[in-house]
């Protein structure tokens, strides 16, 4: 499948992933207010800690496995019943250790955190890896529009008044477990029975640690900002940072898909010997990445004082500082996105992809240490920009003789003045027409036609460019009809 078809597919999965909260925000948020929506986040980021120790990087180890071994079928699905079954016995230890945790440990919210179970228990049967490995998106495209259409439907009859927290967890944690348990049922004829043996299942342990050290670093600054909240503020505070990184990571989705896009392609390309080919991967993955997020970036910042008050409500217009501070990271992980997830893990450069997602994880827990007693959210954002800051200048020292940045730096020069223009315009929009979703609209309307205008304006005199280049592209294909 091209990689096209395939960035579509799995930007339409990154969305429908966080589709769910997105769309009923307005609704939860007035429902079971900051309260309620915090010990959601706050109980869901301690699960996520043993839903990721259970894994120990099998997810992105196997990715990369069955991308390199996708051309010998019986291969393939050694590496894939070998590697589940690994996948098996560290996840259902760490089920039973979480269930000994929230039984035994956890005092405040304990009914909430036992109910978070359900979700590590598909965490116990998520195969997922396997399909993003032989580059067959359109499954889990397919898998998510069912769970996530039904889940929405649940919310809106159950979710009622704040004490229906319980019947909310429950939803949410069903449709990650449904998810997982769907997919086993597309497996059938694309793998072999074959046995395997306990040395080659304990000879993928190795191999899943060396992915798992620098996502020890990762969950760090990706969840403990939520759980420092909890821990040092309040749940209210939590629900305030984890709707303002709901609506950064949905703008961040567009971009990081072509990431997951790009991981099992890169890893087969380096792997045939191809290096040129992946260099020019690489180049094209840059420039496309930088189009898009720096005006989801200015695109964000720029809406969200008018946004927040009419989606969310009151409660939340805390969250528009919040937003506005992490807009940038949106530029930021991009760029991460593609030193690391499209160049140092295919190419096997962990030692480098761990350095950087150390300092990352080392920076966040520092500023979060200092910042979050005083200023709550606020200071868990400045947390979550610093350590993005830290990991993408690390990533750049590794990458900076590999990507010739005289070929980048003048488009992302233009790029981010096109993003400038259109800020401008949106705040101008936004102050006369007040916080409304007619507002809303407007301004990213008029964002989008601006950014894109002022690029195509650009490329068009220079006659070279990505977005001149699809547009000659399209009016061939049309002449040729």
């Amino acid at each position: 499948m091209s990689l096209k078809k395939n960035y579509l597919y799995n930007l339409v999965y990154q969305v429908l992933v966080m589709i769910l909260p997105l769309i009923t925000v307005p609704y939860v948020s007035r429902v079971l207010l900051p309260q309620g929506v915090g010990t959601y986040a706050y109980t869901a980021s301690i699960v996520s800690y043993f839903s990721f120790l259970g894994i120990l990087g099998i997810d992105t180890y196997g990715n990369k496995l069955i991308a390199m071994s996708r051309d010998d079928k019986r291969k393939m699905s050694q590496n894939f019943i070998s590697l589940y079954f690994l996948q098996l016995m560290l996840t259902t230890a760490s089920l039973i250790v979480y269930l000994i945790t929230a039984i035994f440990f956890i005092q405040q919210d304990r009914s909430i955190a036992l109910i978070q179970t359900i979700s590590l228990l598909g965490t116990v049967i998520d195969c997922s890896w396997f399909f993003f490995g032989i580059e067959l998106f359109k499954k889990i495209v397919t898998r998510n529009i069912i769970i996530k259409l039904l889940s929405l439907a649940a919310i809106f009859i159950l979710v009622k008044q704040p004490s229906d927290l319980p019947v909310y967890t429950a939803i949410m944690c069903l449709s990650i477990f449904l998810s997982a348990l769907i997919m086993w049922f597309y497996l059938k004829g694309r793998i072999m029975i074959v046995r395997v043996l306990l040395r080659q299942i304990m000879s993928h342990f190795k191999p899943s640690i060396v992915y798992f050290i620098p996502g020890i670093a990762l969950e760090v600054y990706f969840v403990l900002n939520k759980t420092m909240i909890g821990v040092v503020a309040n749940n209210s505070e939590v629900g305030i940072f984890d709707y303002a990184d709901k609506i950064r990571m949905m703008a961040l989705s567009v971009v990081t898909s072509l990431g997951t896009v790009m991981l099992p392609r890169m890893a087969h390309t380096f792997a045939v010997g191809q290096i040129e080919k992946a260099r020019d991967y690489l180049l094209k993955s840059l420039d496309f990445s930088t189009l898009l997020a720096i005006p989801l970036m200015f695109g964000v910042a720029g809406i969200a004082e008018e946004f927040i008050p009419w989606y969310m409500g009151d409660h939340f217009l805390k969250s528009i500082v919040v937003l506005i501070i992490l807009a940038p990271t949106i530029v930021i992980m991009a760029w991460s996105g593609v030193f690391g997830t499209q160049y140092l893990l295919p190419l096997g450069k962990m030692k480098a992809y761990t350095a950087s997602v150390y300092a990352g994880a080392m920076v966040n827990f520092g500023v979060n240490l200092m910042l979050i007693k005083p200023f709550g959210s606020i200071g868990a954002s400045f947390g979550t920009l610093a350590a993005e800051v830290a990991v993408t200048l690390v990533q750049l020292y590794f990458v900076r003789k590999l990507i010739p940045f005289r070929r980048i730096v003048p488009k992302t020069i233009y790029y981010f003045m096109a993003g400038l223009v259109m800020f401008l315009l949106i705040r101008m929009t936004g102050s006369v027409m007040g916080a409304s979703i007619l507002t809303t609209g407007v301004q990213v309307a008029l964002g989008c036609i601006v950014y894109f205008a002022i690029i195509v304006a650009i490329e068009s005199v220079k006659r070279d460019g990505m977005v001149y280049h699809e547009f000659r592209s399209v009016l061939q294909r049309k002449r040729n009809r």
